[in-house]
């Protein structure tokens, strides 16, 4: 697995060490490995930062709103997809 190194993130997500830091400490994204300024991210946790980067700068939201954003928004995703396969189970029964 690659992992980045907190400023590879930072640089690569265009977001200031102390905003990834407080992000780490919301508990949105959490370091695959190392302590403190020696963290190791993954590449899964570019694609959230950026996400949580955006609806930090477009809603004005505090880290811990976009906490709660993202968590909702990853229960939306997850009701659509059951939603979707019950709609095929559905259309199997009625054919």
């Amino acid at each position: 697995m690659n992992t980045l190194t907190l400023t590879e993130v930072c640089r690569r997500v265009s977001l200031p060490e102390h905003a990834v830091i407080e992000i780490v400490e919301v508990g949105i994204v959490t370091p695959v490995a190392g302590s403190a300024r020696a963290w190791r991210f993954d590449d899964q946790t570019l694609i959230v930062l950026s996400r949580a980067a955006r609806l930090h700068e477009d809603l004005a939201l505090d880290w811990h709103g976009v906490a709660l954003a993202l968590e909702l928004l990853e229960e939306i995703d997850t009701l659509r997809r059951e939603n979707e396969q019950l709609r095929q189970r559905l259309n199997r029964f009625l054919d």
